[in-house]
C-alpha cells in the first residue's frame, strides 16, 4: 500500500504510530523487512532522524527488531511484552478502551453498511480469501501465532473498507484498530478465532447480499464481542 505523505514534520513518537499502523493492521506481518530509512523518510515526507527515533519506539515496544550487516534491516517481531504488562495497562485505562470500542463500532457500522451497497465481486473475493485464511483448529502449535491471526483479521477489515469507498471512514477504522490492537497483541486469542471467523463470516453474508441493515448490525455485534473480550481480560486480571 502506497503511504501518504506527513503533512507537517512530526516527532519520531508520530512517525512511529504511523509505522506501527501498519503493523497492527495486519499489512506488514511477522519478519516483514521495513523500506530503508532514507525510502521511509522521503514517502513520509520526514526527516532521517524522526523516522530513525519512530523505529526506536517499536523497537522498545518490541514491535521490531533489527539486524546488522548486509542482510540487516528492521523486521516485524513477533510481540514479546509480558502478558501480564498488557493486562495492567488495559486495567488502568479500561474507559479509555471502551471509548476506542464506542468509536470503532460506530465506524465499522457505516463501513459495513455502505460496503453492502458498493461492494464489487472482487471485494466479495478479497474477504472470502481473508476468511479462509484465519488459522483453523487444524493448525499446528507451531504454525499458530497472534501474528497469522492479526494478519487475517487485518486483510478482512482492510478488504470491507476497501468495498465502502470512502477514504475518510478507511483511515478512521485503520488508526482505530492499531489502537485497539496495541494492547491485546499478547493476550489469550485462540478462544477468539472460531468467533471472529463466525462474525466475519455473517458481515461477509450482509454484505454479499446487499444489506446495508443486517451488514450494520452484524459489524455491531462483532464490535461488541470485542467490548466483552475485553471485560473478560480485565476480570481474569482482578481475579489473579
Amino acid at each position: 500500500m502506497e503511504m501518504k505523505q506527513l503533512q507537517t514534520v512530526r516527532t519520531g513518537q508520530e512517525v512511529a504510530g504511523y509505522l506501527r499502523e501498519r503493523i497492527a493492521c495486519g499489512e506488514w506481518g511477522v519478519g516483514h523487512r521495513l523500506p530503508s530509512q532514507r525510502l521511509l523518510a522521503a514517502e513520509l515526507g520526514v526527516g532521517r532522524q524522526a523516522v530513525r527515533e519512530g523505529i526506536a519506539h517499536l523497537e522498545a515496544e518490541g514491535y521490531l527488531l533489527t539486524r546488522r550487516g548486509a542482510q540487516g534491516g528492521s523486521f516485524v517481531a513477533e510481540p514479546s511484552t509480558p502478558v501480564s504488562v498488557w493486562r495492567e495497562l488495559l486495567r488502568a485505562n479500561l474507559p479509555d478502551m471502551e471509548e476506542l470500542i464506542d468509536f470503532r463500532s460506530a465506524i465499522e457500522q457505516q463501513t459495513c453498511a455502505l460496503a453492502a451497497l458498493r461492494r464489487s465481486a472482487l471485494d466479495l473475493q478479497a474477504m472470502r480469501n481473508a476468511i479462509a485464511a484465519l488459522p483453523t483448529a487444524e493448525t499446528s502449535s507451531n504454525e499458530f501465532s497472534y501474528s497469522s491471526f492479526r494478519e487475517a483479521d487485518g486483510q478482512f477489515h482492510s478488504a470491507v473498507s476497501a468495498a465502502a469507498n470512502n477514504e475518510r471512514l478507511t483511515e478512521a477504522s485503520r488508526r482505530a484498530r492499531a489502537e485497539l490492537f496495541m494492547p491485546t497483541d499478547n493476550l489469550p486469542y485462540e478462544q477468539r478465532v472460531e468467533v471472529t471467523r463466525q462474525q466475519h463470516t455473517a458481515i461477509y453474508q450482509a454484505i454479499a447480499d446487499g444489506d446495508p441493515q443486517a451488514a450494520a448490525a452484524a459489524a455491531r455485534a462483532h464490535m461488541d464481542e470485542t467490548l466483552r473480550h475485553l471485560h473478560a481480560i480485565i476480570s481474569e486480571a482482578d481475579s489473579q
